[in-house]
């Protein structure tokens, strides 16, 4: 036991030391040695540090704004290139050793800080919240940051990896699982004065967990309209339709539709009435 806890230390031990050779310190090194060390290299290598930041963290900013988000390109930009200057800063006014760990003084506190900002972004209106993942994009954004100034290359391009695996494929699945929600499709005109509160207290009455809401323009027949799409966890086709005929009588919108598990059941119409 005590063979295998030495064996252990000795190990740990050497993870702190230069007798460990990865390739992110090959590509410092690389950098550092070229115009005979001058320190035009290691000029290079903070230009490297920010120009992959800037990349790994703006296909991130991209899928955001793509999703129409306000915590968007420029804001997951900001937060990442902040966060990477700030490691840079820390590494070339207190420099790193095994000994001196008061490089990670600064850096630490950059989490706290963007955990404040990414609270900023997270709504709550009744029993819907929104913009958990905006929050979260914007955490792992500030901790590639944080790889890229302090050197780690290769985590941060395997952690963005990851990331992306995340945002882009595995959103499908979320898709998937969305499907299975109950929703209420509400109709109206492109003018109507209804307003999403008053729909939204009207659904409030019947005391059903909101999953999500929000509202869209799209096309009816031809003419510009407006949705406003109400899922929920689990409501069932009765209450729907109590729902769906309570709507129709306070607002009289363009029509309701219900979705039950992602299939069409019925569409009501002002006629029917």
């Amino acid at each position: 036991m005590n063979n295998f806890l030495s064996t252990i230390n000795v190990l740990a031990n050497d993870l702190h030391t230069d007798d460990v050779t990865t390739i992110d310190k090959i590509i410092i090194d690389f950098f550092n040695n070229l115009f005979q060390g001058n320190g035009w290299g290691n000029f290079l290598l903070t230009v490297f540090s920010f120009l992959l930041c800037l990349i790994l963290v703006g296909i991130i900013g991209y899928q955001r704004e793509a999703q129409g988000h306000n915590a968007g390109f420029r804001t997951h930009l900001l937060v990442g290139m902040g966060s990477c200057l700030i490691m840079v800063i820390s590494m070339y006014s207190i420099g790193y050793s095994a000994e001196k760990y008061e490089t990670m003084r600064l850096a630490a506190s950059v989490p706290t800080g963007i955990g404040f900002l990414g609270a900023g972004v997270i709504i709550k209106n009744r029993a819907t919240i929104k913009g958990l993942t905006t929050a979260s994009t914007l955490w792992v954004s500030m901790a590639i940051g944080l790889a890229c100034g302090s050197g780690n290359f290769t985590i941060a391009i395997l952690g963005s990896l990851v990331i992306y695996l995340i945002l882009f494929f595995f959103y499908k699945f979320e898709i998937h699982a969305g499907k299975k929600a109950s929703k209420l499709v509400i109709y109206l005109e492109k003018d109507s004065k209804i307003s999403f509160k008053e729909i939204m207290d009207a659904i409030d009455v019947f005391q059903y967990i909101i999953k999500e809401s929000y509202m869209r323009n799209v096309k009816l027949d031809g003419e510009e309209a407006i949705t406003i799409t109400i899922e929920f966890n689990n409501c069932y086709k009765d209450v729907l339709e109590l729902m769906r005929r309570d709507i129709m009588l306070k607002f009289n919108p363009l029509k309701v539709d219900i979705e039950l598990y992602s299939k069409k059941i019925k569409n009501l119409q002002n006629k029917d009435i």
